[in-house]
């Protein structure tokens, strides 16, 4: 008997948070999907994907970095889900110092960017944010700033370049299973949407705690 997604995901993260020791620090749930028959050396065929999951991520919300001119910082600044705020003189100062930068990208998750600075941020992080997967996203005119943090701190991004491989946190140990395996799914389905064979591009789904050993999600048998 075939399961749906949703079950096999829920038995696998229940699995997954019982595995391995019990550690002093609260584990993320990882989601692992590995695929196949794509070819990653054709640009089209990579994915950059920003999923917002619709449980949010427990206790691991996203780290918010917003680099705009005087009106917009000032705006940043006074929205309590913004990390933190990097104004043009910082920026610039940035630009040729690669430890400063690998610090900075490692920090925070996402990194908002004034249009007008998205030349001096590529200059200045493009590097250290490339080797993490990251990349800076353009502040669209006229958008409601205080929702699309809102978006993004419940969100994760993948980014399938060299590997055929996603990777993602979906969640906290502490999280309700079923609300793990909702945010799963809802990742699963935007990487599928981007395939062209759809689920029939994905060879495998593993989840696990960050400590933890992978757990294959079964879609077969009940």
């Amino acid at each position: 008997m075939l399961r749906t997604l949703e079950e096999a995901l829920v038995e696998a993260v229940e699995k997954a948070k019982k595995l391995g020791k019990p550690r002093n620090f609260k584990q993320s749930i990882e989601l692992i999907v590995n695929l196949r028959d794509i070819d990653l050396r054709k640009p089209e065929n990579r994915i950059y994907e920003v999923i917002e999951l619709p449980h949010g991520r427990g206790g691991k919300a996203g780290k918010i970095c917003v680099i705009a001119g005087p009106a917009l910082a000032s705006e940043a600044k006074r929205l309590p889900e913004v990390d933190r705020v990097i104004e043009r003189e910082e920026i610039e100062a940035l630009i040729g110092n690669k430890r400063a930068a690998k610090k900075i990208a490692s920090q925070y998750d996402f990194f908002l960017v004034e249009p007008a600075l998205m030349g001096l941020a590529a200059r200045a992080l493009g590097a250290a944010l490339g080797g993490r997967g990251k990349r800076p996203q353009p502040i669209p005119q006229g958008v409601n700033l205080a929702d699309l943090v809102r978006s993004l701190k419940k969100s994760v991004a993948i980014n399938v370049r060299k590997n055929p491989q996603a990777m993602c946190l979906i969640g906290t140990e502490d999280m309700d299973s079923r609300a793990i395996a909702e945010n799963a799914a809802a990742v699963i389905s935007k990487i599928a949407d981007r395939l062209e064979k759809r689920f029939r591009n994905i060879q495998s789904i593993y989840v696990k705690k960050t400590m933890g050993e992978p757990v294959e999600v079964k879609l077969e048998g009940a």
